[in-house]
């Protein structure tokens, strides 16, 4: 096959008890309540081209270090046994999931394992992510840690008697915001944000308080308070903060943040330029904002590219055009 050129890939959306009928900056409105929009995960088909409908996980197994450049093998990510055994992975695996989150209502008060403990609670991967902001209406608030360090039966009592709403540290939300959250970060999410929300490749939650709320069956959603309580780190306060500009043109380019699993970028532009592709790593472009092309393929909010790291320099162009690009660090 010749070089991999940038491979495009639609949102693929979910329904949530705490989402919302409008999913702007995506078209909209819905007549289900969408709470996240999949941008990018190990099940993504490309939407057009020579490799339309296969899957990420099938190039990854097919194509290897052609899409992940060398920096797949050097990573964290990369065990003895072959990508993504060092983290409990199935072969294959994309190590990097893109979301745009809608959090109409209140998200319930969670924490994610971090990978030892999730392979040992659920033979599953850890869970940090990073949190942008792209909108946020007036009272928004992201819960970002407990306000003090509690023991682990003081946070099970503050989950079953609900007080840990009010325990919770909750700071406004507002739009150009990001957040790091480290596995074990106790976290919320109320009053009616957008999200871009970049992840390892993991969909472990466990919950701790959810408001009384019924899913969308009518029953009241499980709790894993017990789970929750092991794996918390009631220590975690992350800060948000406004990303660092690193370069300015002829793309805009911001530093979101970084962790061992993945760092992560927004670009800007309002006119054509040449995107350079890295030849050590693949990256993954998460449209946030306006239209465009990339490599002469038309784009919209919630559209993900694939960067292969073989890629040459190919055109760019937009409107008002924001991405959150994320990549192996």
């Amino acid at each position: 096959m010749n070089r991999l050129e940038p491979l495009k890939f639609r949102p693929s959306l979910r329904e949530k008890v705490w989402g919302t009928h409008d999913i702007a900056p995506l078209n909209g409105p819905c007549e289900r309540r969408i709470g996240e929009a999949w941008c990018l995960h190990d099940g993504s088909k490309v939407a057009d081209g020579e490799l339309e409908g296969r899957s990420v996980a099938s190039l990854v197994e097919e194509f290897g270090e052609r899409l992940m450049g060398s920096c797949w093998r050097s990573s964290v990510f990369h065990g003895r046994n072959g990508p993504g055994s060092r983290l409990g992975l199935p072969r294959g695996s994309f190590p990097i999931v893109g979301k745009i989150l809608f959090g109409a209502d209140k998200l319930s008060i969670q924490v994610h394992p971090d990978n030892a403990s999730a392979k040992r609670l659920d033979g599953a991967t850890g869970k940090t992510e990073l949190w942008y902001v792209t909108a946020a209406a007036p009272g928004a608030q992201l819960g970002l840690g407990t306000l003090e360090s509690l023991e682990p039966h003081q946070l099970a009592k503050a989950a079953v008697d609900g007080s840990i709403e009010q325990r919770l540290r909750w700071l406004p939300a507002r739009p150009g915001q990001c957040v790091l959250l480290p596995a074990g970060t106790v976290h919320s999410l109320r009053g009616g944000a957008v999200l871009c929300e970049i992840q390892q490749n993991s969909d472990i939650t466990y919950r701790l308080f959810d408001y009384g709320q019924a899913g969308l069956d009518g029953q009241l959603r499980p709790l894993q308070i017990e789970r929750a309580v092991q794996v918390a780190n009631t220590a975690s306060r992350p800060e948000p903060r406004r990303g660092s500009i690193q370069a300015t043109d002829p793309c805009r380019t911001m530093h979101l943040g970084k962790c061992p699993y993945f760092a992560a970028d927004l670009l800007s532009w309002d006119a054509p330029f040449l995107y350079s592709p890295d030849p050590r790593r693949c990256q993954l472009l998460l449209i946030v904002r306006g239209f465009g092309s990339l490599h002469g393929i038309p784009f919209d909010a919630g559209d993900a590219f694939l960067i292969p790291a073989e890629s040459a320099r190919f055109p760019a162009d937009g409107w008002k055009a924001e991405a959150v690009r994320a990549y192996l660090p």
